[in-house]
C-alpha cells in the first residue's frame, strides 16, 4: 500500500502552525472589511434604502459567485486564497479613494466574490493540512473561525477611530494588513509539503463529475441539516444587527457609541465559544456542539423582558458564546462528513459560503418585517423559539464518530486508505 510522502516532525509542526496563521489573518482582513465599513456607510448621506444596497451588495455577489467557485477550488491550492486577497485589496483602494456612491456599490460587490475565493480555499487548506489528523483538524477549524469573530468584533470600532482621524485611514491601514497577509501566502504556497501540493493536482474533473459531486453533497443529509443550522445561526445574528440599534436608541437613549460597544459584549463570548468547539466537538461529538450551541442562541434571543438592560446583556452574553459554538464547530463538522463521505472535496465549504450569507441577507429583510408589524420583544421570541425548535435536527448527525474514532486518512482526493491496514 503507497504511504504518502512524510516531513520532519518539527517541520511539520511548525509549517501547520503557520498554515493556520495565515488562514485565520485572512479571514481577519476579510471580516475586518465587511465591518470596517459599518459606521462610516452612513456618512455617504444616502437615503436608507440605498445604504442598505450597500451592505447587501456583498452578500448577494458571495452567493452568486460561490457557484464558480466551488467548480474549481478542489483543483487548486493557495492560489484562491491570492486571488481573493488581491480582489480584496483593489475594493478597499477604490473605498480609500473615492466617495462615489456607485464606485462603493462596485467595491462592495467585488469583494463579496472574493470573500467566496478567501473563505473556501482558506478552509480547505486547513482540511487538507490535517488530514490525517481529525482531532487536530476540529481544533484548528475552530481556531481560524475566531479570525472570523475577530475580525467582525474589531471592524466597526477600527472603522469610526480612523475614520474620524481621516477619512482614507481606515482602508489604508486595512490594505497594509491584506498586502502583508498576502505576502504571507504567498511564502506558505512556496513551502507546501509535497502530499499537500500534490492534493490539488490529483483533481481532474469535467463539469458532469462537478454536477454529479454537487448534487451528492446536497442530497447528503448530514451536510444539508448541518448548513441549515449556519443558515438559522447567522440569520439570527444578522437580524439583530438589522434591528438592535434602533431598539436601543429608542427604548434606551443609547448613543452610537455606546451601541458599539454593546456588540462588543457579545463578541467576546463569541470569541471563546469559538476557541472552546474544537475540543468540546472532539470528545463529545460535533453535532452536539452545534445542536447545544443553536438551541443557546435561540433560547437566550427569546429571553426577556427586552425592556430591562441587565436582560439585555444577558442575552448579548448567550447569544455571542452560542454563535461560536456553532461557528467554531460548524465547519470542522462539514469537513468530517467531506472527508469520509465526499472524498475531502472543498466545494463544501463554498456552500458553507452560501449558507452564511444567505442568513446574513434573510435575517435582516425578515427579521425587519417582524420587528416593525410585533415589536423587538416579540420578534425576539419568536426568532428564538424558532432556533430552539429547529436545532435537534443536528441529531441527523449522531452516526457520524467521535474523531478519535475516525480510521481513515486522506492521501489524495479521491483516494481513501484505512490506517488500521497499514498497522
Amino acid at each position: 500500500m503507497k504511504t504518502p510522502k512524510q516531513i520532519p516532525e518539527n517541520t511539520s509542526y511548525a509549517s501547520q502552525k503557520f498554515s493556520l496563521l495565515v488562514v485565520w489573518f485572512a479571514l481577519f482582513c476579510d471580516y475586518c472589511l465587511l465591518t470596517l465599513a459599518v459606521p462610516i456607510f452612513p456618512q455617504l448621506e444616502k437615503s436608507e434604502f440605498e445604504t442598505g444596497v450597500l451592505f447587501a451588495m456583498k452578500a448577494m455577489t458571495q452567493i452568486l459567485s460561490s457557484p464558480m467557485v466551488a467548480r474549481h477550488v478542489d483543483a487548486y491550492n493557495l492560489e484562491p486564497l491570492l486571488l481573493g486577497l488581491f480582489v480584496e485589496a483593489l475594493s478597499t483602494v477604490t473605498f480609500a479613494f473615492t466617495k462615489s456612491y456607485p464606485a462603493w456599490c462596485f467595491a462592495r460587490a467585488i469583494s463579496g466574490i472574493s470573500s467566496s475565493c478567501i473563505i473556501s480555499s482558506g478552509f480547505l487548506h486547513v482540511q487538507r493540512r490535517f488530514a490525517n489528523d481529525p482531532e487536530g483538524m476540529g481544533r484548528s477549524m475552530s481556531l481560524v473561525a475566531t479570525g472570523i469573530i475577530m475580525g467582525v468584533t474589531f471592524g466597526p470600532p477600527l472603522g469610526g477611530l480612523l475614520y474620524g482621524v481621516s477619512e482614507p485611514l481606515p482602508f489604508l491601514f486595512l490594505i497594509c494588513l491584506i498586502c502583508l497577509c498576502a505576502l504571507l501566502t504567498y511564502m506558505l504556497s512556496l513551502r507546501l509539503p509535497p502530499d499537500i501540493a500534490s492534493k490539488a493536482d490529483a483533481v481532474q474533473e469535467t463539469n458532469e463529475e462537478f454536477k454529479s459531486k454537487l448534487k451528492k453533497l446536497l442530497l447528503d443529509p448530514n451536510i444539508t441539516i448541518t448548513l441549515l443550522s449556519l443558515f438559522c445561526a447567522n440569520a439570527a445574528i444578522s437580524c439583530l444587527e438589522a434591528t438592535f440599534g434602533l431598539y436601543m436608541d429608542k427604548q434606551f437613549g443609547f448613543t452610537v457609541e455606546q451601541i458599539g460597544m454593546l456588540y462588543v459584549i457579545g463578541a467576546v463570548p463569541s470569541v471563546i465559544g469559538s476557541k472552546i468547539a474544537g475540543d468540546l466537538g472532539n470528545q463529545h461529538g460535533r453535532w452536539k456542539v452545534v445542536w447545544a450551541g443553536m438551541a443557546m442562541q435561540g433560547s437566550f434571543y427569546a429571553l426577556g423582558p427586552k425592556d430591562s438592560f441587565p436582560v439585555e446583556i444577558i442575552s448579548l452574553i448567550g447569544l455571542g458564546l452560542g454563535m461560536g459554538l456553532v461557528d467554531g464547530c460548524a465547519p470542522a463538522l462539514l469537513a468530517q462528513r467531506a472527508g469520509s463521505h465526499h472524498d475531502g472535496t472543498g466545494i463544501v465549504y463554498t456552500l458553507n459560503t452560501m449558507a452564511v450569507q444567505g442568513g446574513f441577507v434573510f435575517g435582516p429583510l425578515v427579521g425587519s418585517a417582524i420587528m416593525q408589524s410585533m415589536g423587538f420583544g416579540r420578534m425576539s421570541v419568536v426568532l428564538g423559539l424558532a432556533m430552539v425548535a429547529v436545532s435537534p435536527l443536528m441529531a441527523v448527525n449522531k452516526n457520524m464518530p467521535l474523531p478519535s474514532e475516525e480510521g481513515v486518512e486522506f492521501t489524495k482526493i479521491g483516494e481513501v486508505e484505512d490506517i488500521d491496514d497499514e498497522l
